[in-house]
């Protein structure tokens, strides 16, 4: 067989295609190896390749059918992947199209000669001088050791140094003027003899690595931050500021720039720091600015005089001087608002020339607000006489008239103590104060009316309700503010009168509203204005009701936690489903603002569930029968019955649930009520059995057959207590029960509804009932929606829409497990669901102890196992790039793996032995049954079962088998013949066998295969682990090492964290695995 063809030769480019055949040419093929890993269809190829005095080794795998090479690797560095392979490789498939080869494994090696003898010689000093240099490096490893343990010693002695260091040192400033472009700062840094920071950048940087630094003989220290004194770090601080600023304003070009900080731009900040620092000299100051003033022929010319030797700095309405010999800093005191700072910068640089037409606001605008610092020392007679009023004392009002027209205007006092008008008033002189109230008062307003002076605001504004409510609180920093009552009240967060009664009213619970301050009637608009963000409503009765209110919050989001809408507000009445009042009581308790009134219809309601107390009794027939904790759940199930409630039975597998169902239906028994139960189909005929077993007076009957059989037993259900079917009958016969209303509806095994969307779901909630059971030792496998999906059957809305359900429960919980979503989900289910584990009640009950072997792979299955991993592996890789993920193909490669972890017989037909895992199975059910113990061998493959039942036949090993294709009638007959003959093994099908079966005759457990979903196997394990049991059950679980079978086990234990966090037991499934998981399992570890 030739293994290459010239078609996979085209991987190669030219060069190394040319490389490769070359080598072939000289001779450089030292060894090749062909292993058949899958007849006709998987080889593995190694080889030796030995070019001048290098030897290289390297591998790939070849997919005969598919023409593909893949799985490439050489350790020479000319490789890179597979498309991307060297000459070395190159050279292996050039032989391979050469060659047919008949017999596997096919081995061809190259003899030695003189050369390759020389060149094992070559090899040899070649070693000698590859140890001489890992000698060098080992030195070089030495040197760096004892270079580490120096740094740690110079460490040590730091840290002592800065143990020792008391002294704190000061930083003082110093001013250098040399021209009126350059005022400069520096600094000297000491205790007792100051040392001059000739580099500031470097001055910080020692500071933030704490380095030691020496000044001159008498000053070294390290650079801490706590051995500066406290005013030192104030100007350590304004040096980094400084180096924040832009080059061009920090340092002064002609000088040491790390060693001045040019201190123009930076005076205000400066000033701020240090105006109190006695080694800064500053001085304060009252500004007066001289001007004279000419009148042109057709504008004014007013100028500056200015004598003085100091130069002015204007910089954020700020004004200072700088003097020199001796250096001084003058700051000038001015108010913010004055155009002083303005006038005389502009003033500075020329004449300012003013129109005549233009003078009225140039004085509004610019001398007004500046005269207090103006001295006119000529011209004041040429300028015209001034008619603006000049206000003091300005006051705004507020007030609403009885069309709720909301108006504010503002007055003042003038000179001669006159009331001004304020707004829109051009009479009045310039005021910074005047315009900052108009302008924020009309930041708020609706319209304006500047012939009244008046500004209105639109109740239906949103702006206006924040003004009263913080606006005028803002204004009042700068004027009085006095506004009307109906404002105040409009402005203020309100506290209503509002009472909530809750009581139980013809088996519905009712929420009853009350206020003295509003109609009930209409508080469904008012949540609806409220939803709106709006501010207030306004009442039938012309009131303005606020809406910013903690009663009204507080009775929105207690609507919202339980998906009401403010329609179902009828009259102040709001009537909820029986089910929603413990949840409903529960989250009254906690109500901070509405005042709650529970009648005595509910405090005897919820009293009564509390304490479990039914008045309806149980059987006596079962006193002897249940054991204590059944009876305290045949107590829990009818009390639901008595309150017209519904829940899940949710005990672990093994604990009598069906037991417990009979008991209650017995003491419910009535001639004119019937239940139906519905189960997996394989639990039918062990209902009636069970039923016949335990009660003296139920009659049932069981819905199977053909169609018409089917039909006649449903229309009969007059003669018969109860019915039981199986999920898919019901699907197929559910139009024949709309007719009929149970009294009780049993789901067992709930989980089979957990997809809401499935036919089974939909078709157990088209049945008519007035009262509904789950039961379910799993009812969360894999979601929160499974949960959701089996309280929609038992009480429709309980757990809201699935819509609601998934983003106020189920996305909050999974994505962002927010503990407070966690404890409300929790406060809702837990009164409802009764969960009781083996450990907890039995504990007569044997133990279950679990035993995990691992197997190791033959040599040849580990090579097969690892050729299809590797296969799989690629495959999978380039199918998860696409937007969808292929849930199919990723399976059929997953269940391909398992199987072989199995057996390879499960898949290639040209192996005969029986693998390593079916050789340990087989070994341990023979020391098992040699000491007398009965086993079930579970496996979800029924072929692997097929190879097992051979296996055992050989050994003599007597067996039973059940898989889905066993009728009802015969499983049934299987289970009591192992439970009392002395058969050694019960074979089963995960799937067929997992539940429903009794059979405490075993006393050891094997799972050859791991199932993804561990309920599942939990659940096959507890056929044996269960009431009737007497021997402690050996579970073993058969896992092969370094396998997908290992990666399944891991993944499905961090899985179960949702179900333990609300229930307890959970599995994982394969279509909620991410990309990741998914990718994780074909990696090879």
């Amino acid at each position: 067989m030739v293994l290459i063809t010239e078609e996979n030769l085209k991987i190669m480019n030219s060069r190394t295609l040319a490389l490769a055949r070359r080598y072939l040419k000289q001779g450089c093929l030292k060894r090749i190896v062909v292993n058949e890993l899958e007849k006709n269809a998987i080889y593995k190829v190694e080889g030796t390749i030995q070019v001048s005095s290098y030897e290289n080794i390297c591998h790939f795998f070849i997919n005969v059918p598919l023409h593909s090479v893949y799985s490439t690797h050489c350790e020479c560095p000319w490789y890179f992947d597979d498309e991307h392979i060297c000459a070395h490789i190159g050279m292996l498939m050039i032989y391979l199209t050469k060659v047919d080869i008949q017999n596997f494994p096919y081995t061809s090696q190259k003899e030695a000669s003189p050369y390759s003898l020389y060149n094992e010689d070559y090899l040899a000093r070649r070693q000698r001088i590859e140890e001489e240099l890992k000698r060098i490096q080992m030195e070089e490893s030495y040197q760096k050791t004892r270079d580490l343990i120096l740094q740690q010693k110079d460490n040590q002695d730091h840290l002592v140094q800065l143990e020792l260091q008391t002294q704190q040192y000061d930083i003082l400033p110093v001013f250098s003027f040399l021209d009126f472009d350059a005022f400069l700062l520096s600094f000297t840094v000491g205790a007792q003899k100051q040392y001059t920071i000739k580099n500031i950048p470097d001055f910080l940087h020692w500071i933030d690595n704490e380095q030691y630094h020496r000044y001159g003989k008498q000053l070294g220290f390290i650079h801490t931050r706590n051995v500066f004194t406290q005013q030192a770090q104030k100007y350590i601080e304004f040096m980094r500021m400084a180096y924040a600023t832009p080059d061009y304003d920090r340092y002064y070009y002609r000088y040491n720039n790390s060693r001045f900080i040019r201190i123009h731009s930076l005076l205000p900040a400066f000033y701020a720091a240090f105006k109190d620092d006695p080694n800064v000299p500053i001085r304060e100051e009252s500004f007066v600015m001289p001007i004279h003033i000419k009148k042109e022929a057709k504008h004014y010319t007013i100028s500056l005089v200015w004598d003085k030797e100091e130069h002015i700095l204007t910089n954020d309405h700020q004004m200072f001087a700088l003097q020199d010999n001796p250096f001084e800093i003058i700051h000038y005191a001015i108010r913010p608002q004055s155009s002083i700072a303005t006038l005389f910068s502009a003033l500075s640089e020329n004449p300012l020339h003013i129109p005549f037409d233009e003078y009225d606001d140039f004085e509004r605008y610019i001398l007004d607000p500046a005269r207090e610092y103006l001295q006119i020392t000529e011209g004041q007679e040429l300028l015209p006489a001034s008619n603006a009023l000049h206000i003091h004392h300005p006051i705004v009002y507020g007030d609403m008239d009885e069309n709720e027209t909301v108006s504010f205007h503002a007055t003042g006092k003038d000179e001669q103590g006159n009331t001004i008008e304020l707004l829109y008033n051009e009479k009045i002189s310039f005021d910074w104060t005047i315009e900052l109230i108009q302008k924020f008062l009309e930041n708020y307003a609706t319209w304006i009316d500047q012939e009244t002076h008046t500004i209105y605001m639109g109740l239906e504004d949103e702006r206006t309700l924040d003004f009263l409510q913080q606006g005028i609180t803002q204004l009042q920093k700068y004027c009085d503010v006095y506004i009307s009552d109906a404002l105040k009240k409009l402005g203020k967060r309100t506290k209503y009168n509002l009472q909530t009664g809750i009581r139980i009213d013809n088996g519905l619970l009712e929420i009853q509203l009350e206020s003295t301050d509003f109609d009930v009637n209409e508080v469904p608009n008012i949540l609806q204005a409220y939803h709106r963000k709006k501010r207030y409503f306004k009442l039938k009765n012309g009131q303005l009701l606020h809406l910013e209110s903690d009663q009204l919050q507080e009775l929105d989001e207690l609507m919202q936690d339980f998906d009401i809408h403010e329609d179902e507000i009828k009259d102040g009445k709001l009537q909820l489903e029986l089910y929603r009042t413990l949840g409903m009581n529960e989250r009254l308790n906690h109500a901070e603002s509405l005042q709650v009134y529970r009648e005595d219809s509910l405090t005897e309601y919820i009293q009564g569930f509390e304490e479990r107390k039914s008045k309806i009794a149980c059987d006596p027939h079962y006193a002897s029968i249940l054991r204590d904790y059944q009876k305290r759940g045949v107590e829990w199930l009818l009390m639901l019955y008595q309150y017209n409630l519904n829940g899940i039975l949710a005990d672990e597998m093994g604990l009598g649930k069906t037991l417990q169902v009979i008991a209650l239906l017995d003491s419910i028994r009535d001639k004119e009520k019937h239940t139906l139960i519905v189960c997996p189909a394989s639990l039918i005929y062990n209902w009636e059995d069970e039923i016949r077993r335990f009660s003296d007076t139920l009659s049932c009957i069981s819905i199977t057959g053909t169609k018409e059989r089917r039909k006649k037993r449903i229309h009969d259900i007059s003669k018969y207590d109860i019915l039981i079917t199986s999920y898919d009958y019901l699907r197929r016969d559910i139009e024949e029960y709309q007719d009929i209303t149970f009294e009780y509806v049993v789901l067992d095994e709930a989980q089979n509804i957990k997809n809401q969307k499935t036919k089974n779901a939909t078709s157990v909630k088209e049945l008519h009932s007035r009262h509904r059971l789950a039961l379910s030792g799993t009812p969360i496998e894999n979601s929160l929606a499974e949960l959701w999906s089996i309280f929609d059957f038992l009480m429709p809305g309980y757990l809201f829409s699935y819509h609601y359900f998934k983003t106020q429960y189920e996305s909050p919980i999974v994505l962002n497990q927010n503990e407070d979503v966690i404890k409300k989900l929790r406060s809702f289910i837990s009164p409802f669901i009764l969960r009781r584990t083996k450990k907890e009640v039995l504990k007569e009950l044997p133990d279950k102890v679990d035993h995990q072997y691992l197997i190791d792979f033959s040599k040849e299955e580990q090579k097969l196992y690892l050729a299809n991993l590797t296969q799989a592996s690629k495959e999978l890789q380039a199918k998860m790039n696409e937007p969808h993920i292929d849930h199919i193909a990723i399976l059929a490669a997953l269940t391909r793996l398992r199987q072989l972890c199995c057996d390879p017989r499960l898949l290639y037909d040209n192996i005969q032995k029986p693998s390593s895992k079916v050789q340990a199975c087989i070994e341990l059910v023979q020391i098992l049954t040699e000491h007398n113990k009965k086993v079930l061998l579970f496996s979800a493959f029924t072929s692997l079962i097929d190879l097992l039942t051979q296996e055992l036949e050989q050994n003599q090993i007597s067996h039973y088998v059940l898989t889905g294709s066993t009728s009802k009638e015969e499983r049934r007959q299987l289970v009591h013949a192992f439970q009392t003959d002395n058969t050694q093994v019960f074979l089963i099908s995960l799937k067929a066998g997992g539940t429903g079966l009794n059979l405490t005759a075993a006393e050891a457990v094997i799972h050859i295969d791991p199932w993804w979903n561990i309920s599942a196997q939990n659940q096959a394990t507890d056929r044996a682990h269960r009431i009737g049991q007497n021997a402690n059950v050996q579970v073993y679980r058969l896992i092969m090492k370094d396998s997908i079978e290992e990666k399944i086990v891991k993944m499905q234990e961090r899985k179960k964290d949702l179900a333990d966090t609300f229930v307890e037991g959970n599995d994982g499934s394969l279509s909620k695995m991410s990309k990741d998981e998914i990718l994780s399992l074909f990696q090879r570890d």
